[in-house]
């Protein structure tokens, strides 16, 4: 299971909860909201989605980027079409930061095609990985995504810390090279944060990969403020805990006080308790449904609820 629900069941529960948010809570689109929805093009400065500073150097990216676990990893006569949509809307409704990997079937050559094919690779903050444990095959791995995502490749992490001793030497030296502008690494288990502790605070990374969700908030007790004291830009995975929040929340009414930090749907509220922790650079929720990306790309528009607002959407969700 990914982020994008990729079982017919949570794209059944995703769809009707998210059909029956708005309405039920007596929220509405605003006009900006709703010409987003339609993919339409907007200069108006204040309707473009929030951005977050890289810390190692200040450059601005969106805080909702797009994943690929799962979502373009198969592409088929049934499916090309959406795959389109959802990377024209992402474009579209301010979205520049995908993330993908060689280790996710055939994403890295769906989305380098995808991407020249709508013409939008030039507006692409391009992020994947490596997982090889020797410098020899690291850079042969490296080629491979460059061969099929095309250029530049803005950030390359270490995945999972598959040999990442021998890998964080050869990605320093493609950082210090100029053939990358970004070096990090990810994880996806809360298991796995004394290790991204330890690492955080030994070595030199530019941006930093781990699980955090409402339903899954231990990245805030170490991880999220280790980051901020280090200066490393984080990219939140798992904010969906793979489709479990969906689940959760099954046909039950969004609250009503969901209004007042200009959520619509339960998945912005998942993803606007994400964004609400300022340690956070971006989330990176994955989809392969037009209607589900341009409810996830709201979440980086309006809003965001404070602390005493998270407690609250936390307490919604434990109860239900």
């Amino acid at each position: 299971m990914t982020d994008n629900q990729t079982t017919a069941d949570r794209y059944v529960t995703r769809r009707r909860v998210l059909q029956a948010g708005a309405a039920g809570a007596g929220l509405a689109l605003a006009p900006w909201q709703l010409s987003l929805a339609a993919g339409a093009g907007d200069d108006n400065a204040e309707q473009r989605m929030r951005q977050r500073a890289i810390p190692a150097t200040g450059e601005q990216v969106p805080v909702v980027g797009m994943g690929s676990s799962g979502s373009y990893e198969r592409m088929t006569s049934d499916n090309a079409e959406a795959l389109r949509t959802v990377m024209k809307q992402f474009v579209a409704m301010g979205g520049t930061l995908v993330d993908t990997s060689p280790s996710y079937g055939r994403a890295e050559t769906h989305i380098g095609e995808v991407a020249r094919e709508t013409g939008v690779r030039d507006e692409l903050f391009m992020a994947t990985k490596v997982r090889k444990d020797s410098r020899e095959q690291t850079l042969d791995q490296f080629r491979a995504s460059i061969d099929k995502l095309g250029e530049p490749i803005d950030l390359l992490q270490i995945h999972n810390f598959i040999g990442l001793e021998s890998q964080w030497k050869t990605l320093k030296q493609l950082k210090d090279e100029g053939r990358v502008r970004y070096i990090g690494l990810t994880h996806y288990l809360t298991s796995a944060f004394d290790e991204l502790e330890h690492q955080m605070s030994s070595k030199d990374m530019d941006f930093v990969q781990f699980n955090y969700s409402i339903m899954t908030p231990e990245a805030e007790e170490r991880l999220l403020p280790l980051a901020a004291d280090r200066g490393i830009a984080v990219l939140v995975n798992r904010a969906f805990n793979d489709g479990a929040i969906f689940g959760r929340v099954g046909d039950q009414e969004l609250p009503a006080y969901a209004r007042e930090f200009d959520c619509n749907s339960w998945a912005q509220f998942a993803l606007k308790y994400v964004l609400a922790n300022e340690a956070v650079t971006a989330v990176i929720p994955a989809t392969s449904d037009p209607e589900h990306l341009v409810d996830n790309m709201h979440a980086g528009y309006g809003a965001l609820p404070d602390a005493a607002m998270r407690k609250r959407m936390r307490d919604t969700i434990r109860n239900l």
